[in-house]
């Protein structure tokens, strides 16, 4: 099947610089007719073109769904999509501004502006910190499926010395092992999670959710203790929970994506199966 890719970039008025930039791929003709929506999160120093990312929505627009992929705002990808080059925004961005972000995207689907899009079959897809976004979102706007990859289960992602003296620097730097640069986030991070303890709170949230979910997680994931998916499957109804053997945090996957390995493609075709059966 034939995929149009679109871009779109949303801005904050009240913001001037902020910029919420992303792809929607979509098979051809689907305006004739409402399809299936899927919105897809990205990770803590991830970004929409990451990897895995346009194999996914690629998958899932040839198979008759709108997928939708964004960076988000405080993301600290440029308007080029690719470079780290808005430090700044990475430096203000907070758990608050992310949910901020997806749900501004998410109201740019509903409003009709998205050409062939039904409101009626949203679903989401995250991955680590998008997927722990993804279940705060679900749990206050309504969505008709979710799968998280690797899906964090906690906003608190740092040992007590570590926020102390993020707390006396008023800023915590972070390397990115791919670019070699030195992301920093600010205290407005910091202040964020401590301030809104329970709008924040994943597992809260996630006892809220009613759409069917399909969490997945790799055995031997690096940066997100497996963990963390049985303490969400736990808190949850409508869900299932599958982890895969010797699978790391992301599933094999690389940037530039080079090979698809087995545990690439098991997250893949448990995704498109879970989508499948509750958005079609």
């Amino acid at each position: 099947m034939a995929v149009i890719d679109e871009t779109f970039e949303l801005t904050y008025e009240e913001e001037p610089g902020r910029a919420i930039r992303g792809v929607v791929s979509k098979p051809a003709g689907v305006r004739e007719k409402a399809a299936p929506t899927v919105l897809i999160l990205h990770g803590f120093k991830g970004f929409m073109d990451w990897g895995f990312f346009p194999l996914l929505a690629r998958g899932l627009a040839e198979t008759g769904f709108v997928a939708v992929r964004f960076n988000a705002s405080g993301s600290g990808v440029g308007a080029d999509g690719v470079d780290f080059s808005d430090l700044g925004a990475f430096e203000r961005d907070t758990f608050s501004r992310q949910l901020e972000d997806v749900e501004r995207v998410h109201q740019h689907l509903l409003s009709g502006e998205v050409g062939g899009v039904d409101p009626k079959r949203i679903g989401m897809v995250g991955h680590s910190r998008g997927g722990g976004v993804a279940l705060l979102h679900a749990a206050q706007h309504p969505v008709q499926a979710l799968v998280t990859w690797a899906a964090i289960d906690s906003v608190i992602r740092f040992e007590d010395a570590t926020v102390e003296r993020w707390r006396k620097d008023g800023f915590l730097d972070i390397p990115n092992g791919r670019t070699g640069q030195i992301m920093r986030m600010g205290r407005a991070m910091l202040e964020d999670v401590e301030q809104n303890e329970e709008a924040l709170d994943i597992l809260g949230a996630a006892k809220k959710i009613e759409a069917p979910t399909l969490l997945l997680h790799g055995s031997a994931d690096e940066a997100v203790d497996p963990a963390a998916a049985e303490r969400i499957r736990e808190v949850m109804q409508n869900v299932g929970h599958e982890i895969e053997p010797d699978a790391g945090h992301t599933f094999g996957a690389t940037h530039p994506l080079g090979k698809v390995g087995p545990e690439l493609e098991w997250l893949l075709a448990r995704t498109l199966g879970h989508l499948l059966t509750h958005l079609t």
